[in-house]
């Protein structure tokens, strides 16, 4: 089954999400200051809305790279990059849940909608032995961090999805045939 346009398109989703967030963060404002300098809305001066502006785009445009404009399908290497974004939605998790305590239906759609890249990467190459190490160990981690909560849901998911698929590559369960 080829995903790639359905990927191309849940990362322009992410692209006007993110915009959308930037716009109501008020970036395109001038309570610029505001939002920049207040305590948790920076990631090292850096505001977070910054983040998914430039995320979502750079997805969408190596999704289009990798596919070929949709005509290929989806690689599973495009799941080293976009693990990226799932340890930081991670790090944010912890900031809406636990610190800040704001959690509202944008925020998750942005987390849902990397997560959501990363499923559509999984799915389509789920022949591979690391998606299927990925996917095991997301299940794993996910059904563990229940325990802690939805942060925990978070944490040990990705967590275990990134301990999965490295197991998977480091060690597979079939060596290949030799020559």
């Amino acid at each position: 089954m080829k995903l790639s346009i359905p990927f191309l398109i849940v990362s322009f989703v992410g692209i006007v999400e993110a915009f959308y967030h930037a716009w109501l963060e008020g970036a395109f404002t001038t309570n610029y200051a505001k939002v920049t300098f207040s305590g948790y809305s920076a990631f090292y001066g850096v505001p977070y809305w910054v983040f998914g502006v430039v995320w979502f785009p750079l997805v969408f445009v190596v999704g289009l790279w990798a596919t070929k404009t949709g005509r290929l399908g989806l690689s599973w290497k495009l799941l080293a990059l976009l693990t990226v974004g799932n340890v930081f939605t991670v790090y944010l998790w912890y900031l809406d849940l636990l610190i800040v305590r704001a959690f509202t239906a944008l925020y998750v759609a942005l987390y849902v909608t990397n997560y959501l890249l990363t499923a559509l990467v999984a799915i389509e190459n789920r022949s591979s032995e690391v998606m299927r190490g990925f996917a095991y160990g997301t299940l794993a981690g996910g059904v563990v961090g229940v325990v802690f909560g939805p942060y925990g849901v978070a944490v040990c998911g990705v967590g275990g999805g990134i301990f999965g698929a490295l197991r998977a590559f480091v060690l597979p369960l079939r060596q290949p045939p030799k020559n």
